[in-house]
């Protein structure tokens, strides 16, 4: 299997439009930690840029962790 990222940050509008989800719940993701994003310089006014590879890489760990039960629970039977 081969992924593809188009681009190693993108910004939060972007990231909103490529999954549907609302502009404030990613801002409410990267407050709790749950999405990286680049750091800035204190005092900085460039855009937040949110870390696709951080998102693809966890979306990799969750398909081979479901991967594994799903093949433990099926050698089980």
């Amino acid at each position: 299997m081969n992924i593809v990222i188009d681009t190693p940050y993108t910004t939060v509008t972007e990231l909103a439009r490529r999954t549907g989800q609302s502009e404030s719940l990613i801002r409410k993701e990267i407050k709790n930690g749950r999405l990286l994003i680049r750091e800035k310089t204190e005092g900085s006014k460039e855009a937040v840029l949110v870390n696709m590879i951080h998102i693809a890489m966890e979306a990799a760990e969750q398909a081979e962790r479901v991967r594994a039960e799903t093949s433990k629970s099926s050698s089980q039977r």
